[in-house]
């Protein structure tokens, strides 16, 4: 990424990044015309990925890392198929 301080600054590697609290992420010029017309077409299926980072952090007694990463993932899930 092409750095200012406090300026805009121009992405020049595709890649994962972590966005803080009252930072502005504009799309790519034309791309949210590209995706406007996707969206209106009633056969064009719209699907969304997104990582999703489950960090377990545990002070004290033995806890099963595991089935909580389960349970999180579960939590997610049914939230997403609006089943909560």
């Amino acid at each position: 990424m092409t750095t200012g301080a406090g300026r805009a600054a121009r992405v020049t590697r595709t890649g994962l990044a972590l966005v803080h609290a009252g930072e502005l992420v504009l799309p790519a010029a034309g791309s949210e015309a590209e995706a406007a017309q996707v969206a209106e077409d009633d056969r064009a299926v719209i699907a969304y990925h997104f990582p999703v980072e489950i960090e377990v952090v545990v002070a004290d007694g033995a806890v099963d890392t595991d089935a909580l990463a389960d349970l999180a993932l579960a939590r997610l899930a049914d939230h997403l198929d609006g089943q909560v």
